[in-house]
């Protein structure tokens, strides 16, 4: 039997072909003793492989697709987004470790818990993982598959099952996604409350200059009184609000959406994270959400067994933020050169001493995850304490910006009306 195979070669490049074999299983085998990483393997028949030899330089050219292609969507992956929260996968991942430590078959598992999930897009995931696993295939080479799972928690739960420790690196992928979760809300947690208040405090300043303006305007102007100059600017502004209102709408949106496609853009997400990184309020909490998050990843991995330098790979891509992800990738080339790995991160510039000096004891100690787990806890507690002082510091400073502004404009208006009742006295 034919078996097409995507996997990544010892030298971390991504190849494609044909193995030969009696069952999958036995193909697997054949493909990890080539020291490969199978990403897909799936079973073909002869006439299926020779016309996907000569049909795979079409397919790539043309990108058609039939009308079969088009008309099977999905449409509960469609009305979801396809995307699948981390809180539900945490929830998957506690579940299937603790149905997997009871003795509970995988699939039978599984199954189970796809039929009591909420979101679309998971229970759709997990249901194709399931008829998998049913054909023999390991649970991460069908979780790689998915677009819910990604390399991080593919790579745990292949170490898992490598090591004959399976529920341990499912209750372990969902401690972890509990962090990640926890770490989000933090981050919330510090923007939502000054970002109400300046969006409050701006709507009510606009409602004011194009609604309220003009009447006090009308009022003032049958009473034929001498208006002081910071009245005269205010009832200006009221007006050209009240014309311009589009124009303000325009530039508000233009630089929210300006700011997304910035940060979005490959080509100045690096140059947007640097910028971040000088904010003065704004840098703490990136940088410690990022080595929290970035350093708990790699601990769980060198735990787990997986090698440093793919586990340093991996932690690039939960840094969020491309100036940290740099310095990632700074680390792991220095340490394939043969530099240690605490004089690397020291080199690297971008990781503060207290992570090079705790990746130094943990190499020299032998328990780097144990050090890693220490440095994620601490700037988790960091970061709580950095949420609270970046609240209490907002909080005078957003009374002052709104008081200001009521104060402008309460002596902008009962200004004339006093001098209105002392003319008619």
């Amino acid at each position: 039997m034919n078996f097409k195979y995507r996997a990544r070669a010892s030298d971390g490049e991504i190849v494609e072909g044909y193995i030969e074999a009696d069952e999958q299983k036995q193909a697997l085998e054949a493909l990890r003793g080539r020291g490969m990483i199978v990403i897909n393997l799936n079973a073909q028949s002869s006439r299926s492989a020779k016309s996907s030899r000569s049909d795979s330089g079409s397919s790539k050219s043309g990108g058609k697709k039939s009308w079969r292609d088009i008309m099977n969507v999905d449409l509960g992956a469609v009305l979801s987004g396809g995307r699948v929260p981390l809180k539900n996968l945490m929830v998957f991942f506690r579940q299937l470790a603790t149905m997997e430590n009871a003795g509970l078959g995988l699939s039978t598992a599984i199954s189970v818990i796809a039929e009591s999930e909420k979101n679309h897009a998971l229970k759709t995931s997990l249901y194709d993982i399931r008829s998998r696993i049913d054909r023999g295939v390991p649970l991460s080479q069908a979780m790689s598959q998915q677009k819910a799972f990604n390399a991080l928690l593919v790579s745990l739960v292949e170490a898992g099952e490598e090591g004959g420790l399976l529920g341990q690196a499912l209750e372990q992928s969902a401690v972890l996604l509990e962090k990640q979760e926890q770490l989000r809300s933090k981050i919330r947690s510090a923007l939502f409350y000054p970002g109400f208040v300046m969006f409050f405090a701006v709507a009510i300043v606009i409602f004011f200059f194009m609604f309220l303006v003009p009447k006090f305007e009308e009022v003032f102007a049958t009473l034929e009184i001498e208006l002081p100059e910071v009245t005269l600017v205010l009832f200006a502004i009221g007006n050209w609000f009240s014309q311009n209102w589009y124009i303000i709408a325009l530039i508000v949106f233009g630089i929210f959406f300006g700011i997304h496609l910035l940060n979005k853009n490959k080509h100045t997400k690096g140059t947007m994270d640097r910028i971040k990184l000088k904010i003065p309020i704004m840098k703490d909490l990136l940088l410690k959400a990022s080595m929290a998050r970035s350093s708990r990843t790699l601990s769980a991995l060198t735990a787990a067994g997986v090698p440093i330098v793919r586990g340093i790979e991996m932690a690039e891509e939960t840094a969020g933020n491309e100036a940290v992800k740099d310095g990632y990738t700074e680390l792991r080339t220095s340490i394939v050169r043969g530099v240690s790995l605490g004089d690397a991160a020291k080199n690297a510039g971008i990781f503060p001493v207290l992570v090079s000096q705790m990746m130094r004891i943990g190499e020299e100690t032998g328990h780097l995850d144990a050090m890693l787990e220490r440095v994620a806890t601490w700037y988790d507690q960091e970061l709580d304490e950095q949420v609270k002082a970046t609240v209490s510091l907002l909080e005078p400073v957003m009374i002052v910006f709104v008081g200001g502004i009521i104060a402008v404009i309460a002596v902008s208006i009962f200004a004339p009306v006093t001098s209105a009742i002392v003319q008619l006295s």
